[in-house]
């Protein structure tokens, strides 16, 4: 068994490694990236704390103790700051968000550092015998993550006013990152749960949380080492969602009398230059073809339209397919190739919105038209 342990935790202390040596070596680093290098340091922290118990090696178990014990209280919040530094445009986005950290910091203050020197203090004999703080931990960290997938999602929304080709692809390595750690903490709550409900005290159950963290890890390393940016997808760091912690203020001021020239300049870019069939088209490329701001450009579809972003350069989307798929050229071509000339980025999303938009798939629409011309004729 003892083997066995070994060889997973050597595993772990390898693929973290492998995690930081790829993060090192982005040569434009920014804050989320540094950020996942502290988080995977401090892991490797946990793991060397296990790997000295393991073996015993008391030197790097008490250097290892300061890494790994209060970790639950530092890592969450730091997972919080990462989300929030992918989206949010904030030079002094770290300084804002220290509050968080508090816990850790008294926790590392009044408990981890006296009590690495001495545990027979009185205030640490008292705190043991009425606080869990398996318990504790677990109930802080998975507050944390769910308060970071709940912004996560948050702003996933909020992409449809920016880009008109997002997919699950897009956000595939944060999604997993937070749910799998999330995992890895309610797995150790019930560990932790069951000591308490039948009174038993093991020291092999941290082990168990330690081998869901290295699945966990390898999970995650195939799909972050996978990207083309290791770990963060290219356009979230390029334009950031929200600024200053908050979202965009799309407020309303677009005047009366500028809304029908607004409204000519977008059919033009739309109806004659066709700028809706690039798939990577986003919000500034139209801003700037119509000479207007980013923002004026959100609040025109807003008030003006309607709608929004995503859904509104979709609609000419799905339009221009069923003038494709009603004509010849659907002969010479595939059914998918017509939704990628369309501007679509790939094929289950242009047979996602073309069903959305039209309650029908581009296929079942196609035999419908031939159906409705061969009853004509």
């Amino acid at each position: 068994m003892k083997l066995t342990v070994d060889f997973i935790l050597i595993t772990g202390v390898l693929l973290n490694i492998l995690t930081i040596l790829g993060l090192v070596r982005i040569q434009q680093k920014k804050l989320p990236h540094y950020i996942l290098i502290i988080f995977w340091v401090l892991i490797l922290g946990v793991f060397a704390y296990f790997y000295a118990s393991l073996h015993e090696l008391q030197t790097l178990k008490f250097i290892a103790n300061y890494l790994e014990d209060g970790v639950r209280f530092f890592i969450p919040p730091l997972i919080f700051l990462y989300v929030k530094s992918i989206f949010i445009k904030d030079v002094n986005l770290v300084k804002k968000n220290l509050i968080h950290f508090v816990p850790f910091m008294i926790y590392f203050l009044i408990y981890t550092l006296p009590k690495s020197f001495y545990s027979g203090l009185e205030h640490i004999q008292f705190i043991d015998r009425h606080i869990d703080w398996a318990l504790v931990q677990d109930l802080f960290g998975i507050t944390y993550f769910l308060m970071s997938l709940w912004l996560f999602y948050r702003v996933k929304r909020t992409m449809k006013d920016n880009y008109s080709n997002i997919t699950d692809k897009d956000f595939l390595w944060i999604e997993k990152f937070l749910i799998s750690f999330l995992i890895v903490l309610i797995v150790d709550l019930i560990l932790t749960i069951s000591e308490i409900s039948f009174g038993y005290n093991v020291t092999w159950d941290g082990y168990i949380t330690v081998i869901f963290i290295i699945i966990a890890m390898s999970y995650l390393g195939y799909y972050g080492l996978m990207q083309s940016t290791i770990f963060l997808p290219d356009f979230l760091i390029q334009k950031n969602l929200l600024v200053d912690g908050e979202f965009e203020n799309k407020s309303r001021y677009i005047k009366e009398e500028e809304k029908e020239a607004l409204r000519k300049r977008f059919h033009k870019c739309m109806n004659e230059e066709k700028i809706f069939l690039s798939p990577d088209l986003n919000l500034k490329t139209i801003a700037d073809k119509m000479d207007i701001s980013d923002r004026k450009l959100s609040a025109f579809f807003a008030e003006v339209l309607n709608s929004n972003f995503y859904d509104t350069i979709n609609s000419y989307r799905v339009e221009e397919a069923k003038i494709i798929l009603k004509s010849d050229v659907v002969k010479s071509h595939s059914i998918t190739g017509i939704g990628l000339s369309c501007g679509f980025s790939s094929k289950s999303s242009f047979y996602r919105i073309f069903k959305k938009k039209t309650n029908l798939s581009p296929s079942a629409y196609r035999n419908l038209v031939l159906k409705e011309s061969h009853s004509t004729q």
